[in-house]
């Protein structure tokens, strides 16, 4: 800040102290001004009196001249005289002609006898001093100096205070000029007009300066009082000054707040529409500062989308009729092009009955736009998810349908390889069908999560034949599994869903066949990891992630893929829920996704779960998927060893006949499992419905040994017939089985200990191991 701002600015700031300042500078300039004037004024009186002794030794030696002289009677004492001239014989007596100057100095000798301290000092001086007979005439140095001057005309007079004796004098010099009377007593030597030497009268200061005294202590008292009076009035003043400034500057504060720091952005439109005052939020709101608005008016307009310019009409004139005039939404540009909401309200000002123009309030309302329009999608995404959800829970029991009969019918053609390759593939459809169903319960928020103790290296390795079997000979796996395969708290049955859509994606993206790779890797980040979709906090992590070596993805799309219905297929192809389903059921595994890809080199997609550290006790034989190494290609169906019997290795079936009670009210499943349960050596009573479920049990408690529920049924929900079980029986083991349970139960429920829960469609394999294990629970 340059020093002449800074020293305003602290004026500004310390005005009081700046007045005080600034007065006492002015009361001592105005004290010093007239103490040097009254000093000179007595110096002015001084020589005026010598002026006057020296006009009065002229008009002395002028009177002398008109007389001829002045005559003096010489005697013995006086005879030697050498001021006295032209000795005058008259009878026994003789006279001689008195010097002018012997008669001023005799004068002024007898002042100094009666008053010596108020007497001044006369004497004459000339410079040709040496050739006169006058022993006075020898100047000092001051007095040559000035006699210089006088004669060689550059001054009229020369004065000056000196100190003589000890005291203050003024001195003066003032020239002798020759005129006709001089000649006629010193001859021919003198020519009129000439200077010939000069007078120097020394005047007294200290009477001079005692009088002024008493003039400098009135200057100095009279000051005083105007500067005490002064500063008074400084004070009063400052203080309502203050007053009216904090007022001021609280009103102003008031204003720019509610000008700067207003939401809307507000401004000022005059009679004829001329932009007077716009308040510094339009720049955060349209991109223009207020400078931009206040040279272009027009802009105000000019930044409304072309086809709501007819929303945006300011009143015009003196049209005041309308006291308040509010837009319907419109849409405008901002200086980066982007397209924004607003409204806009028009007040007319009013001011004592005078009109002053409009007041403007301009209103961003693109967040509640886009809340919207999310609202409305929303409510779409739910009443598809509701929908979903119901065809997924049909298509459930279907599948399920399918399973079990494919089941018991891969019993009854043992031996040929035909249809057993025909039940494989009935198998392998089934569980894309499974997959297909999740993904709708999944985009419906229907699926209720199951977790347990899991690695990444059994769930890819149970989950392999189902993903070759997604793709053609063109197209190559490569499982990379890590030898750390570390534990994970997981639903096995979501990750395989992740697994499907991933590979899904993968082959979607590779038209022309190429190399799928699935990895798992144990990784340790000592600090956040910032993603291309969030940021993956420090921890230790299992990563499952699945690449390609397709088309990639546009780096314009990463920051959309998961959202629903984004998708960059062909409709035929995609329905853009895949990668919004993986993200959901990440995030409900407390997961980070994280996306690396280049346009024609492919993408990964790794998921981070968190992991206790601990290796999993399950884990596969490394022998069998060797870490950083391809995994063998599937053995041929001739080599692979066939799928237990549901009734191989479990333990000989007791004396009793075990009775459970099933309810489902899909009849194709209920007569499968049925059918399934009465070759594992039990009898079944059915219900198609949960009244009638609760209407056996009450009547055959007694010998029921499990009850299998469906959770969704008519009549009575499942959850509502376990409460009734349980209030009567608590200790006989109840086996939920369903799709859907979101409606009915929730994760908390599903979680209590001594619920059990299967998800349709059933794995027939698990379904006969966990009756076997409730049953010989009892």
């Amino acid at each position: 800040m340059p020093v002449s701002q800074a020293i305003r600015a602290f004026l500004a700031r310390n005005y009081l102290i700046s007045l005080l300042v600034g007065w006492s500078t002015l009361i001592s300039i105005s004290v010093g001004s007239n103490l040097f004037q009254a000093h000179e004024d007595t110096i002015s009186k001084a020589e005026i009196e010598a002026h006057t002794i020296f006009r009065l030794n002229i008009a002395y030696r002028k009177w002398s001249t008109m007389h001829g002289g002045i005559y003096t009677k010489l005697n013995e004492k006086n005879k030697g005289n050498p001021h006295y001239l032209y000795n005058i014989e008259s009878g026994s007596e003789v006279f001689a002609i008195i010097d002018p100057s012997q008669v001023t100095r005799q004068a002024y000798e007898v002042l100094h006898n009666q008053a010596p301290a108020l007497a001044a000092i006369s004497h004459t001086v000339s410079l040709d001093y040496k050739n006169t007979i006058d022993p006075y005439d020898q100047p000092d140095a001051w007095e040559e100096a000035s006699l210089k001057l006088l004669e060689s005309g550059q001054a009229q007079k020369v004065s000056d205070v000196a100190t003589i004796n000890h005291a203050p004098y003024l001195r003066l010099l003032m020239p002798y000029v020759v005129d006709r009377g001089c000649i006629s007593c010193h001859g021919d030597n003198f020519k009129v007009g000439n200077v010939q030497g000069g007078m120097s009268v020394a005047v007294p200061l200290t009477p001079y300066y005692q009088t002024a005294v008493k003039t400098e202590r009135i200057i100095v008292i009279t000051h005083l009082l105007l500067w005490l009076l002064g500063c008074l009035a400084i004070v009063r003043f400052s203080r309502a000054f203050s007053r009216s400034r904090d007022a001021i500057i609280e009103s102003e504060k008031k204003f720019r707040i509610v000008s700067e720091f207003a939401y809307n952005f507000e401004y000022w439109l005059g009679q004829d529409n001329s932009l007077i005052f716009i308040s510094p939020s339009c720049q955060r709101l349209t991109g223009y500062s207020r400078e931009e608005f206040i040279l272009a008016p027009h802009l105000l307009a000019t930044i409304v989308h072309p086809e709501d310019r007819a929303a945006f009409t300011p009143p015009t004139g003196q049209d005041t009729a309308r006291a308040r005039s509010s837009s319907p939404p419109f849409r405008i540009i901002t200086k980066d092009g982007q397209i924004r909401w607003f409204t806009n309200t028009m007040i007319p000002i009013l001011v004592d009955g005078e009109h002053l123009g409009w007041r403007g309030s301009s209103t961003d309302i693109t967040e509640q736009k886009h809340l919207e329009e999310q609202l409305a999608r929303s409510r779409q995404l739910e009443y598809l998810g509701q929908f979903a959800g119901g065809i997924a829970h049909d298509f459930n029991n279907v599948l399920g349908s399918i399973t079990t009969f494919a089941h018991l019918l891969k019993e009854e053609v043992k031996g040929s390889k035909t249809a057993s390759d025909y039940i494989k593939y009935i198998n392998i459809a089934t569980k894309l069908g499974k997959n297909l169903t999740s993904n709708l319960l999944s985009f419906g928020k229907r699926q209720a999560i199951e977790t347990e103790k899991t690695s990444l290296g059994k769930v890819i390795t149970n989950i392999s034949d189902i993903l070759r079997s997604l793709v053609d000979e063109s197209f190559h796996y490569q499982f990379l599994l890590d030898e750390q395969d570390l534990e994970i708290t997981a639903d096995p049955h979501q990750l395989e869903q992740v697994l499907i859509n991933l590979c899904t994606n993968a082959r979607d993206a590779m038209p022309g066949g190429g190399t799928i790779t699935i990895r798992s890797q144990a990784i340790t980040l000592s600090q956040d990891l910032t993603g291309s979709l969030e940021v993956i906090p420090a921890g230790r992590y299992m990563i499952l992630s699945v690449s390609d070596t397709g088309h990639g993805i546009k780096p314009a799309n990463i920051a959309k893929i998961c959202e629903p219905f984004f998708t960059t297929k062909s409709s035929a192809k995609g329905t853009g829920l895949g990668l919004s389903i993986i993200f959901n059921i990440v995030k409900q595994h407390q997961g980070f996704l994280e996306v690396i890809s280049a346009e024609n080199q492919g993408a990964t997609f790794s998921i981070y779960f968190k992991t206790t550290g601990r290796p999993f006790q399950g884990t596969p034989d490394p022998a069998e998927h060797p870490a950083s190494q391809p995994a063998p290609p599937a053995p041929e169906e001739t080599d692979r060893p066939r799928p237990p019997h549901p009734l191989a290795g479990l333990p000989p079936a007791p004396p009793r006949l075990k009775t459970i009670l099933l309810a489902d009210d899909d009849e194709l499943i209920r007569k499968a499992i049925q059918i399934n349960l009465e070759r594992m050596g039990h009898q079944v009573l059915s219900a198609e419905n949960g009244k009638q479920a609760i209407r056996l049990f009450l009547d055959q408690q007694q010998r029921l040994d499990l009850i299998i529920l469906d959770v969704i049924m008519p009549q009575r929900n499942g959850k509502e017939v376990y409460e009734v079980i349980k209030a009567n029986n608590p200790t006989i083991p109840v086996l939920f089985i369903s799709g859907n349970t979101v409606n009915v139960m929730g994760d908390d429920f599903l979680n209590r200990e001594g619920i059990n829960f299967l998800r349709k469609p059933l794995d027939f394999n698990d379904f006969s191991q966990t009756v076997e294990r409730l049953l010989s629970s009892r």
